[in-house]
């Protein structure tokens, strides 16, 4: 289990990290959402043990990770820009890990090679930048961390590729009882494969829960009436958003569901339905109710 209590970040006068809050447990992905500048890259770097908040502490496992060598070997933090030894190939790089990582599982990593057709004895600054990011994940994943933190790691990828990554890194989480957090903007693949989700913006933590109770408490409702509404009664719906198409009423709501049904039932719709709405469709309708839109864009995010 690896927990955030209370974090707090700041770069010079600027509050990067407010009072974050995070739970997650063995064999669970977390997808960490967030607008540009939200703090992201930099909650990870905290969690990995990087840089040092100035409240609040992670725990994994029951132990700090602040200053605690035992603690920092079982995370694995995955930059968005990989960086490998000057001049040197795969083999090489897993030789290197293995020198200061007794555990670290030099066959697995050859597997993994092998299964995403990459070669282990050629120069990897002579990779492309997709490529590079395959070997990074590879080369992570054999070192079988407890923790495995994500950053921007599958893009770059091709389709292919990116959903292989995706099923192994699910398959490693759930067999193994890894954490794993992905950290992007990507929500179509957050919804692919996480089980639980949360949006970070300007350095607060909202809307942590499993993924279908986030994506399930906005939803979009449509209707149809014989007789007009007057708009004080579609008021009382609370909508977030209100489309009117002759006498189709498409409305997105937050909420009880049952509630919410209710009162539509009042009106004697003609036909009434609930539909989903996808988690980038949550999300987007999360950010305008945080101002994002309005020109309230933080800064960008510190190192």
């Amino acid at each position: 289990m690896m927990q955030t209590e209370h974090i707090d970040k700041r770069f010079g006068k600027k509050k990067v990290l407010n009072d974050v809050n995070l739970k997650v447990e063995e064999g669970h992905i977390f997808g960490l959402l967030g607008t540009n500048g939200a703090g992201k890259s930099t909650l990870l770097r905290i969690i990995s043990g990087i840089i040092r908040p100035e409240n609040g502490c992670v725990v994994v496992n029951g132990d700090e990770v602040w200053e605690n060598p035992a603690a920092k070997e079982q995370i694995c933090y995955l930059t968005d820009d990989p960086a490998f030894l000057y001049a040197s190939s795969i083999r090489q790089m897993g030789a290197f890990r293995k020198a200061w990582q007794p555990a670290y599982d030099l066959e697995r990593l050859r597997i993994l090679c092998e299964r995403f057709s990459l070669p282990m004895d050629e120069r990897i600054s002579s990779f492309s930048k997709g490529t590079q990011k395959r070997v990074q994940v590879c080369l992570a994943l054999a070192g079988r961390p407890h923790v495995l933190l994500c950053d921007e790691t599958f893009d770059g990828l091709d389709p292919v590729m990116r959903d292989a990554f995706r099923k192994t890194i699910g398959e490693e989480t759930w067999d193994r009882g890894m954490v794993t957090i992905l950290a992007g903007h990507n929500q179509q693949e957050m919804e692919d494969i996480c089980d639980s989700v949360g949006f970070l913006h300007e350095g607060k933590l909202l809307t942590v829960g499993d993924m279908d109770s986030v994506v399930s408490g906005i939803y979009r409702i449509q209707f149809a009436t014989e007789e007009e509404i007057p708009e004080r009664e579609i008021e009382r719906l609370h909508p977030l958003r209100s489309m009117r198409q002759g006498k189709l009423r498409v409305l997105t709501v937050k909420g009880d569901r049952e509630e919410t049904m209710a009162k539509v039932r009042a009106f004697r719709p003609l036909f009434a339905e609930i539909l989903p709405l996808s988690l980038e469709e949550v999300f987007i309708l999360e950010m305008e109710e945080q101002g994002y839109t309005d020109g309230s864009r933080g800064e960008k995010e510190g190192a």
